[in-house]
C-alpha cells in the first residue's frame, strides 16, 4: 500500500531547487521521456528525481505512464510557483552581479525575420551597447516567423520577442515601439508588372492570386486584403518573397525588404489606392516570467535605439 505523502516543512534546500528546475524542464518538454535530451539524463534518473520531489513536497505533481504525462491540479500550482521562484533567484544573481559591474546573464530574443532589413541599424546599435557594457552577458538572437516569435515568448522559451504579430493575450506584456512600412508587389513576369499604376483598379487586383501573411494588419488594410483572392499563405517573409518572384502571386512584403529585388528589376510595387500600410511592431514578454536584469536593461536599450530611427 502506498504511503501518504508527508506535508512539506522548512525552506527549500539546494537539492529541492535543483529538482524544481528539473520539474520545470519536464513540464516544458511535455513529459519525462521528452525531457531526457534537455536534462542530459536517462528516463529512470529523471523519474526518480521527480518522485523524490513529490515526496519532499508531500504532493502528487503529475500522472505519468502509458496514458501520457499530465499535471495534477497541485502540479499546476507548484509549476507556477517554481517558475516564479527560479526567476527570482536569477534576478537576485543579476542584481548582485550588476553591483560589481558584472552581468552574467543569458538573454534569448526572437525577432521577425524581415526586421533585419527595416531595423538592422537600431538592433545592431543596441547589441553593441549592451555587449560593451556587460561583456559577460550571453545574447541569443534568432530571426524566425512572427508566429514562432509569439509562441516562443508565450511558452517561455524566449525572454523577449520583437514582432509585428500581435494577438490579444492577458499573459503577455506588450509595448509598441515602431512601425514597418508594407506594400503589395508582383514579379516581373506577372501580367500586372508592366501596367501603369494609374490604370489599376481594386477589382483587377482581385482577379489575380494573392499570397497572404499571418501578421495581423491594422483594420482598414485587413479589410483591403480580405477582399483579394487568397491563393496561398506563407508564414515567413522569405517564403512570401519566393512566391512573389515566381510571378504567379501578388504579395505584401516590407518596402525596405523588397528594395534589393526592386533595384534589380525582379519585382515592383503596385501602388494602388489603399495598397500600403504600416504594421506596428512590438516588444513582448511573458508576465508570469518577470524579466531578469539583463533582459530589462536590453529591452530599455532596444526601445531607445528604435525610437531614434522613428
Amino acid at each position: 500500500m502506498t504511503q501518504p505523502f508527508k506535508p512539506f516543512r522548512g525552506n527549500p534546500s539546494d537539492a529541492d531547487i535543483a529538482r524544481l528546475r528539473e520539474f520545470v524542464e519536464i513540464v516544458a518538454a511535455g513529459g519525462v521521456t521528452a525531457a531526457q535530451a534537455r536534462l542530459g539524463k536517462g528516463k529512470s534518473a529523471i523519474s526518480l528525481g521527480l518522485t523524490r520531489l513529490e515526496e519532499r513536497l508531500g504532493l502528487r505533481l503529475c500522472e505519468r505512464g502509458r496514458s501520457g504525462f499530465r499535471l495534477t491540479e497541485q502540479g499546476h500550482l507548484v509549476h507556477s510557483a517554481a517558475v516564479q521562484l527560479l526567476n527570482e533567484i536569477g534576478r537576485f544573481s543579476d542584481f548582485v552581479g550588476a553591483a560589481t559591474r558584472r552581468l552574467e546573464d543569458e538573454i534569448t530574443m526572437l525577432t521577425d525575420d524581415s526586421f533585419v532589413f527595416e531595423f538592422a541599424d537600431p538592433l545592431a546599435r543596441a547589441i553593441a551597447r549592451i555587449s560593451d557594457r556587460y561583456p559577460d552577458l550571453k545574447l541569443n538572437i534568432r530571426m524566425t516567423s512572427p508566429d514562432q516569435v509569439y509562441a516562443s515568448v508565450l511558452e517561455g522559451s524566449a525572454d523577449l520577442g520583437f514582432t509585428a504579430l500581435i494577438r490579444h493575450s492577458d499573459a503577455l506584456d506588450v509595448t509598441s515601439v515602431c512601425a514597418e512600412r508594407m506594400g503589395i508587389f508582383c514579379g516581373r513576369d506577372h501580367p500586372l508588372f508592366g501596367r501603369d499604376d494609374a490604370t489599376l483598379s481594386y477589382e483587377e487586383l482581385r482577379q489575380h492570386g494573392f499570397v497572404a501573411a499571418e501578421v495581423t494588419q491594422e483594420a482598414a488594410f485587413s479589410e483591403f486584403v480580405r477582399g483579394l483572392t487568397i491563393k496561398a499563405v506563407a508564414p515567413t517573409i522569405l517564403s512570401r518573397m519566393i512566391m512573389i518572384l515566381s510571378s504567379r502571386y501578388l504579395g505584401m512584403v516590407p518596402i525596405e525588404f523588397a528594395r534589393y529585388w526592386v533595384e534589380r528589376g525582379a519585382i515592383r510595387e503596385l501602388q494602388i489606392s489603399g495598397g500600403r500600410t504600416a504594421n506596428m511592431c512590438y516588444l513582448i514578454h511573458r508576465k508570469a516570467r518577470p524579466l531578469g536584469l539583463g533582459s530589462t536593461i536590453f529591452r530599455g536599450i532596444l526601445i531607445d535605439e528604435l525610437l531614434v530611427d522613428q
